[in-house]
């Protein structure tokens, strides 16, 4: 199941509008911000995923990114 998690006052008004979109995206869970141009809030400037797309909702930008989903470990087991 796709989780959007909205940040820095996005509104909740858009959330039918990312499910709707995004609906085929199994692999990875979402990330919606504000614009903020000066360097992506979660990834080094040229890592590869520091990539969003842009999403423009009743006239404004949102910039969505799409993160991994986290996955569950057991030390005793996994290693």
């Amino acid at each position: 199941m796709l989780e959007i998690e909205l940040k820095f006052g996005v509104p909740d008004a858009i959330m039918a509008e990312l499910k709707r979109k995004y609906a085929d995206e199994k692999e990875n869970d979402l990330i919606v911000t504000k614009p903020y141009p000066l360097n992506p809030p979660y990834y080094a400037w040229g890592d590869p995923r520091s990539k969003y797309d842009v999403l423009k909702s009743e006239g404004k930008d949102y910039w969505v990114y799409k993160v991994s989903k986290g996955k569950a470990m057991n030390w005793v087991h996994d290693h």
